[in-house]
């Protein structure tokens, strides 16, 4: 997956590298729904679900076509993942957390010297590093935190993710503040019960350094 990674970021750096090319760095919140593949499951959790926040900080490379549309390309860290409040018993975390890689290409509402505004489409790779699933005692406050094994043979993880997004991106002069719904297709494992599916709303802001 790391070979694919740096692929994929030398054929985006020699299809940014011109005048016309914006480099930012990005940071901002995730607020993450995930939801279990398995339906009976999930309608058993759905009513104790809220949304679990995390981080998502990357770089990106924005590449202007002509005055409207554009393609950027992104590596971003984003902590994704579940967490149910079932009071009076347990608050569970699981996070997950991934290098992702979203490919998306942008559209220019409205554009003039010192700003813009755009909407984008696109779509993301993404590759899961490391998690942990956290519990804490409603009564005594005791967490319990255990980080996910890969190895577990009794458990088939799947790290690979994909899915769709689309967000808007309201522009001033060096800043970007975005707002971003991302979609996971790809469970986190094939044959598990635990399977998850992550849905993820963010926002925050980019810098221009360069452009």
């Amino acid at each position: 997956m790391i070979k694919y990674i740096f692929t994929l970021l030398t054929v985006s750096i020699s299809f940014f590298a011109n005048s016309q090319t914006s480099f930012k760095i990005k940071a901002g919140m995730n607020f993450s729904k995930a939801v279990y593949l398995n339906s009976e499951k999930d309608a058993l959790i759905k009513p104790f679900r809220q949304l679990k926040p995390g981080i998502v900080a990357g770089i990106a490379l924005q590449q202007s076509v002509n005055k409207i549309l554009s393609v950027q390309a992104e590596i971003l860290y984003s902590q994704k993942g579940l967490k149910t409040t079932q009071a009076p018993y347990n608050t569970t975390i699981n996070t997950m957390n991934y290098i992702e890689i979203p490919i998306t290409g942008h559209y220019s509402l409205s554009k003039n010297r010192h700003s813009y505004f755009n909407i984008y489409i696109g779509g993301f790779g993404a590759f899961w590093t490391d998690g942990k699933y956290k519990r804490k005692d409603y009564y005594t406050g005791e967490i319990n935190s255990i980080k996910v094994d890969f190895h577990n043979s009794d458990y088939t993880y799947s790290r690979i993710d994909a899915g769709i997004l689309a967000g808007a991106i309201y522009n001033i002069k060096n800043i970007d503040l975005f707002i971003r719904y991302t979609h996971s297709m790809i469970g986190s494992s094939e044959l598990n019960a635990d399977a998850l599916r992550n849905k993820v709303f963010s926002f925050g802001i980019n810098y221009i350094i360069l452009k």
